[in-house]
């Protein structure tokens, strides 16, 4: 399906989001922010026709719904990525039974960064939100692990999606250090160092020390 306006393609996202739907408020605040609602009304009706035109040329099962001034996706007739991973989420933390299987399906269900590639503002708190749901599957589950390198390649793994994490390091470097490999850890320690330097971020001081030091390790 090609969606030529960025307008419609934000739209869309953002229903996705907010799968009980949004009204044209909602819509209108978040893909145009600083404007008042009512200046950009027509925007939002031409951004949803021309969505509509983009749907209906590849399938004749509408895409969205309207309700009184509620737009809301079909949840009938469509799936999404974002759905499934926050119904593997609510699973993961209602689970009695077989809790590392339910993280494990949590993990399974995150596809990637939310709408990678775009920074619309309204974006980061649900992007930063989907994020830490993954990363909490991803150390719950190391937390369970038997076998010391498989936690540690769970904590590599959350650390690829999140790579300014310091608790993840924190646990990385000490899982290396379990394993007996302090040069990894040092080195893993250095690494973020520079990347949070590099990001101009800052970190605490408990993280910048090698924890080998305090097992009597010298390097």
């Amino acid at each position: 399906m090609t969606i030529r306006r960025t307008a419609a393609r934000q739209a869309l996202v953002f229903l996705a989001v907010h799968p009980d739907g949004a009204n044209s408020r909602d819509l209108t605040t978040a893909i145009w922010p600083g404007l008042p609602a009512h200046t950009v009304t027509s925007r939002l009706y031409t951004t949803l026709s021309d969505l509509r035109k983009a749907v209906a040329a590849v399938s004749e099962i509408p895409l969205i719904e309207h309700t009184g001034d509620r737009y809301r996706l079909r949840r009938d007739h469509i799936e999404v990525d974002l759905w499934r991973f926050h119904a593997a989420v609510e699973h993961a933390a209602t689970a009695v039974t077989a809790r590392p299987a339910a993280w494990q399906a949590v993990i399974n269900a995150y596809t990637g960064n939310l709408a990678a590639g775009h920074d619309w503002p309204w974006l980061n708190p649900p992007r930063e939100a989907l994020r830490r749901r993954v990363i909490d599957a991803y150390t719950a589950l190391a937390a369970t692990q038997p076998d010391p390198r498989r936690a540690l390649s769970l904590l590599q793994d959350a650390i690829r999606v999140d790579p300014y994490n310091e608790d993840l390091h924190r646990r990385a470097i000490h899982a290396l250090e379990v394993l007996g490999d302090h040069a990894a850890a040092e080195d893993l320690l250095t690494t973020f160092n520079r990347r949070l330097t590099d990001a101009g971020l800052e970190h605490e001081e408990e993280v910048r020390q090698p924890r080998a030091a305090s097992s009597g390790q010298t390097h």
